[in-house]
Formats: C-alpha cells, structure tokens, sequence
C-alpha cells in the first residue's frame, strides 16, 4: 500500500471518533479524497468506506464520475468495478436521491453486468419514483417493439427490468408488461412479466378485463391466460374475468379463420374456469355459449370435446334457463332417435348425466321418454338415475 493511501486512511480513521457527532463530515472528506485520488486510489477508497454508515453519497459522487468519464467504461475494466461497486451501495445504503443518476448511467451504458445492477438498485431505491417509472416503461416499450421487428433481447436486462418495475411500478405499467408477456420473450421472462404485474399497486383484474372487452383477438386470450394463472386474483376477480371472456366469446363475430380459433380457445379457457367455480352468474352465456357450439358441432367445425365442456358447462349453472337448453336439447336427441337416425351415445350421455345435476323438473318428459326408445340400457339407467335427483 503506498504512503499517500496509507495517510489517506489515517485521516480517516481519526474521523470516525466524531462521525457519530456529525457523520457528513466523515462523507464531506470521503468525497474531497476520492476527487483528488487516481483511479486505483478511488477503487479503495469506495471499499474502505463500504463499512461505514450512511456513506450514499459518496457512491452517488462515484456514479456522476463514472457518468463524467462514460466512455471509458467501454474499455477500462476499473472504471467499470468502480461504476458496480458505486451501484451496489447505492442500493445498499437505499439513497434514493441516486436514482437520477443511476437512470442517466443505465441509459448511457449498454453493458449486462452493469446494467442488471443498476436495475436492481433502482429497484430498491426508486419507489414512488415517477420519473424513473416513465423511463423505465419507455425502455420496456422500446424493447418491446424491437423485439417484435426481430432485435434479439438481452434476457439478463430483461429479467431485471421486469422485476424493476414491478417493484416501481404503479398501473401505468401494466400495458407495456402485458405486452412483454404477449411477447414470447420466453417462458422465464412471461413469468417475471406476470410477476411483475401482480406486483404493481392497482385493480389489475380490471386492466385485464378492460383487454379482453376492448382489444384484438389475440389480446384477449393472452389477458385470461394471465388473469388465470396469477395467485394475485381471488376466486371471484377469477369468475368475473372468466364471464367477461364468456361473454364477450359469445358476442364477437370473428372475420378471419384465426380470430375465431383464437375466440374459440378464449371461451373454451373461461367455460373450463366456469365450470371449475360453478359461476351461476355467467348462465345466461353459457347457454349462449352451449347454442353457439351446437350449431358449429354440427357444422363439424369444432371438436366433439368443445361440445362436451359446453354441456358440462350448463351443468355446473344449476339454474332453470340451463336446464331448458339441456331438456330440448335431449327432446332432438330423443326425436330423431325415435325416427331412427343414429345418436352419439357420449353426448347423450353427458347432457343426461348433466340434467341430472341440475335436477331441474323441466327435463322430466324427455328423461322418462329415453326408457320408451331403442337405447342401451347404459343410457336407460343413466335417464333413471337422473329422474331420482329431480326436485319436485
């Protein structure tokens, strides 16, 4: 160690005795040897005063040097351990008056290793912040767009970003991290991208349902799969959004052969949750829903298992409007049945099976009628059983 550093820290030593009386006289000579200090010199220094108190300050010094001389933290490996270490305990010490020139030194320096420490201590520092919130959102929408023109992203400043602003963050980053999770970055940073939405301060079960009512196809579904895949949502905020996606399912005529298999797979997400929560409240499109997907069944347009999670759908309803739409759906069965067409023995199946669950006495006549037809005794006895559930 040379004698000039050795005397520098003498000098310091001598000041800790009276830092407690008045600790920015402790920071006030940190500062005046850092000035004067080479490079190297400067290094030690910050790791010397790494022990004390309420030394943010004198990082934030570091930093405005390390922004000064910007450029040589493309070539000089110390000037870039400087800057880290700078940041490091800025975030340490939480001195939140750095968070401006932590912004200035993140968007002058395109380095991963400082800038995911940068992020990070903005993270820490930054809350309440709102002009580093805007900035932060302007740089996650930029990233964005280039993602979607082809611009490779830097996964390790992503991961970071996402974080950061979720703990930043207020509701006006919710679009730009629903549209990083629509992104495909990929499947670790959608996760952060749900993750930092959930921990954003505002209504975010009314965010994704204003996308799902306002915005494209694709929108749509993307914000009930995260609306569905966050703890953050409790089950009612669950069965809202789920009848919202129903019926607006319901209620979107879709143009192009995409957008319907997109519409098609939106309400085949919220019918499932429905059905899981048995969400009374959505009946009225689920029978919308259940009409919609007989016609297209017969259409051969969809599978034979879409149609089968809208009869089991009605099922978990238990109201009287389900239960019509089951019992004349079961009355066409039986009608063609009796005139000798064939029938799908799965389907009959279910919406009996269905009636019975909802032991609505509307389906009496056409679950005693299967007895007097040319049925399998599989479906006779399910029709009996579900003629014992009905409530008189």
């Amino acid at each position: 160690m040379t004698r000039k550093i050795l005397s520098m820290l003498v000098s310091l030593l001598v000041l800790v005795s009276i830092s407690a009386q008045d600790a920015s006289v402790l920071v006030e000579s940190y500062q005046r040897n850092f000035a004067r200090a080479s490079l190297s010199t400067k290094y030690d220094l910050l790791k010397e005063a790494a022990q004390y108190e309420n030394m943010g300050p004198l990082y934030d010094t570091a930093l405005s040097f390390v922004l000064d001389n910007a450029p040589l933290l493309q070539t000089d490996i110390l000037m870039r351990d400087i800057a880290i270490l700078a940041v490091n305990m800025v975030g340490k010490y939480k001195y939140s008056s750095a968070a401006g020139t932590l912004m200035s030194l993140f968007k002058s320096y395109r380095e991963t290793t400082v800038r995911v420490p940068v992020l990070l201590a903005l993270a820490t520092i930054s809350e309440g912040n709102q002009s580093v919130l805007r900035e932060l959102n302007s740089f996650l929408d930029t990233q964005n767009s280039l993602f979607s023109s082809g611009v490779p992203a830097d996964n390790q400043v992503m991961d970071a970003l996402l974080y950061t602003i979720g703990q930043v963050g207020d509701d006006s980053s919710f679009p730009v991290l629903f549209t990083a999770y629509t992104m495909n970055y990929s499947k670790t940073l959608s996760e952060k991208a749900i993750q930092a939405m959930s921990s954003l301060d505002g209504d975010f079960a009314t965010y994704l349902a204003n996308v799902i009512q306002n915005q494209p196809a694709a929108s749509k579904l993307a914000a009930l799969r995260v609306g569905l895949a966050m703890e953050a949502l409790d089950t009612e905020q669950r069965g809202q959004l789920a009848e919202t996606a129903l019926s607006v399912s319901v209620n979107t005529q879709a143009s192009s052969v995409v957008d319907q298999a997109t519409m098609l797979e939106l309400s085949t997400l919220a019918a499932r949750e429905l059905t899981t929560l048995e969400w009374q409240r959505a009946s009225s499109s689920a029978v919308r829903h259940f009409y919609n997907l007989q016609t297209r069944f017969n259409r051969s347009q969809i599978s034979k298992a879409n149609f089968l999670e809208s009869i089991a759908l009605l099922g978990a309803m238990k109201t009287n409007e389900a239960a019509q739409a089951l019992a004349i759906y079961l009355q066409l069965i039986n009608t063609e049945t009796e005139q000798g067409k064939s029938y799908d023995e799965q389907l009959t199946l279910a919406v009996i099976n269905n009636l019975g669950r909802l032991a609505d006495k509307s389906a009496f006549d056409h679950l005693l009628y299967v007895s007097y037809l040319q049925y399998p005794e599989s479906i006779k006895r399910a029709a009996r059983e579900a003629l014992q559930k009905l409530n008189w």
